[in-house]
């Protein structure tokens, strides 16, 4: 085959390039790729998974998402981002999924490292997809970043954070029973709409 002077040699083309020296890119591209890699837009790899398990619209789920990272007080309401303290270092926020999940509803976890979302039995199966960190239960089973856990109605469980970061996931439920010292007191059991 011929070539015109007007085309490349692919193989003198990367003859020469392989001949350059690397060149690092610059403090503000690698400031602006490591900040998104960290921020918000980490948990993107998990978009459509949450749109399935939630039945909702792209926007929706990518909106529940970025609410993670907001967790800083609103200096209108003083409200920490929707967020609510259930345990010591256990943090959750309540969403609402599409028509999709019926009675069940959405919500994110926040577990700190070694601390424990506290003995809870399932009033219905329970769905759930680690989006950072590591979780081990009761019985020493393990789950990490991209694992989904599912419980059957009527069992049960403790979940404790066994990673240096934070533990947050995703859940869909319809309603806990948290266990304690008075197993069989109805008022543990919350519904989380």
């Amino acid at each position: 085959m011929s070539q015109t002077d007007d085309e490349l040699d692919l193989d003198v083309l990367g003859f020469l390039a392989g001949g350059l020296p690397p060149l690092a890119p610059g403090a503000s591209l690698r400031d602006r790729l490591l900040g998104i890699a960290g921020g918000q837009e980490r948990f993107l790899p998990f978009l459509d998974r949450m749109m399935q398990m939630f039945d909702l619209p792209e926007d929706a789920a990518n909106g529940e998402l970025r609410t993670i990272d907001a967790d800083q007080p609103d200096a209108d309401t003083d409200e920490e981002g929707g967020w609510d303290d259930l345990a010591p270092g256990v943090r959750f926020r309540d969403f609402e999924g599409g028509p999709g999940i019926g009675d069940a509803h959405g919500g994110l976890i926040r577990v700190q490292p070694g601390a424990s979302f506290p003995p809870h039995e399932h009033a219905s199966e329970e769905v759930m997809l680690i989006l950072q960190g590591e979780v081990e239960d009761d019985e020493g089973r393990r789950w990490q970043a991209g694992d989904t856990i599912t419980s059957a109605q009527g069992t049960h469980h403790t979940l404790t954070c066994v990673s240096d970061e934070e533990v947050i996931y995703a859940a869909r439920v319809v309603a806990i029973n948290f266990l304690g010292d008075d197993d069989d007191d109805d008022d543990d059991d919350v519904d989380l709409d």
